[in-house]
């Protein structure tokens, strides 16, 4: 028993290490729109970018979550996954053709966008196995995020720093392939040889989670406009610098740390109808002091309102795990994802950069804000009927 005991901790905490690792290549995504217009693309063709390549990953990502239901080794195919990716990304500064860095892109995003969901299947899988809350693993999530976003954010401020993200994000990435040698293999349930046989399909007919993704979609839209074009606010518009983005950044990645290990208490102390609602209203306020900023240190707030965004992602997927059948845990992730990554993207990149150019940034920020309470509100008694 003692043996056992001892097992489950090594391996929970390698998923903390892991964890730590894996949210380390996102610091050096938000600089990528930042790369394209010092190419001198439009906001139009900044969002273009973006948005083809979510359409892509749309497609593809829910056919590869089923898939990944039924591989023998998920923990290896997400290895195999991170590799891909790390080889790809510099390939993108070979050449500065918008045609070029539209196809590349997008193939890079459709792999890339797939292995947030694996990593949220398997942890979530492994905490409920466990015993344990699955909040604190992601908590390491933002606390590698914070401590990799200081020499990032150093790196960036450098001549010649936003290029220089491309080959850090490469060398994040073999630090994973490293760490999940750490992890078991976890295996999908939906095999014929474990006995099941599942059709992806079943998760329509679950209107609780249906609607938990409906809500996700227009969170993600709100969030969608104002994360694609606030690294541009900020470092353009209000000149804050690349060196000082990275700072707010750092700073708004300190904030997730203590809400991310409450996240599990959340849930259960407010329900979801409750939870969803205050996250609604909390992401308002985040994008409406941004619209209201007159100063660099006024968005600091803005950004340090960014647990929201991470809690809202830990709220829905622990929710929609407790909901689904383990033979479509990870499909139902990965649609998740999907609608979190990608469908607010393909929404709010499109529109948002052609709003963007017609009317300036700023007024987005406001946009997003009245969508997020708007969606709270609503969803907030549409989920209250269902739990009462």
């Amino acid at each position: 028993m003692e043996k056992e005991r001892k097992k489950t901790l090594s391996v929970y905490a390698a998923f903390l290490v892991f964890n730590a690792a894996f949210f380390m290549m996102d610091t050096v995504s938000s600089y990528f729109s930042i790369y394209l217009n010092d190419l001198r693309f439009s906001k139009t063709m900044i969002g273009a970018v973006t948005s083809v390549s979510s359409l892509a990953a749309m497609a593809a990502q829910p056919v590869f979550g089923a898939l990944l239901d039924r591989s023998a080794s998920r923990t290896r195919t997400l290895q195999g996954l991170i590799l891909l990716t790390a080889a790809m990304y510099p390939l993108l500064l070979l050449s500065r053709s918008f045609i070029y860095i539209l196809a590349m892109y997008t193939v890079y995003f459709v792999f890339r966008r797939l292995q947030p969901a694996i990593n949220t299947a398997l942890s979530v899988e492994y905490a409920e196995q466990a015993g344990r809350d699955y909040g604190p693993i992601r908590m390491m999530g933002a606390v590698g995020y914070t401590a990799m976003m200081i020499p990032v954010s150093y790196i960036a401020g450098t001549e010649g720093g936003v290029v220089k993200m491309f080959w850090v994000y490469s060398l994040i990435c073999l630090v994973n392939v490293l760490l999940l040698f750490l992890l078991p293999p976890m295996p999908g349930h939906n095999r014929k040889k474990s006995g099941g046989n599942i059709s992806p399909l079943s998760l329509i007919k679950n209107r609780f989670v249906m609607l938990l993704i409906l809500y996700h979609v227009l969170i993600a839209a709100a969030n969608g406009i104002g994360h694609t074009y606030f690294p541009i606010f900020a470092t353009s518009d209000m000149g804050s610098g690349n060196a000082l983005y990275g700072i707010m950044v750092t700073v708004g990645s300190l904030t997730e740390i203590p809400f991310l290990f409450l996240a599990d208490r959340i849930i259960r102390r407010l329900g979801a109808a409750k939870t969803v609602a205050l996250l609604g209203l909390l992401t308002a306020v985040r994008w409406g002091n941004a619209y209201l900023a007159v100063s660099t240190g006024q968005l600091f707030i803005t950004q340090g309102f960014n647990f929201v965004n991470i809690l809202e992602g830990v709220v829905i997927a622990v929710l929609i795990s407790r909901k689904v059948r383990p033979e479509v845990k990870t499909v139902a992730q990965t649609l998740v994802a999907t609608v979190q990554g990608v469908v607010g993207i393909l929404v709010s990149s499109l529109l948002g950069g052609i709003l963007a150019d017609r009317f300036g940034i700023r007024p987005l920020f406001l946009l997003s804000a009245c969508l997020s309470a708007v969606t709270g509100f609503v969803f907030f008694f549409v989920l209250r009927r269902r739990e009462a």
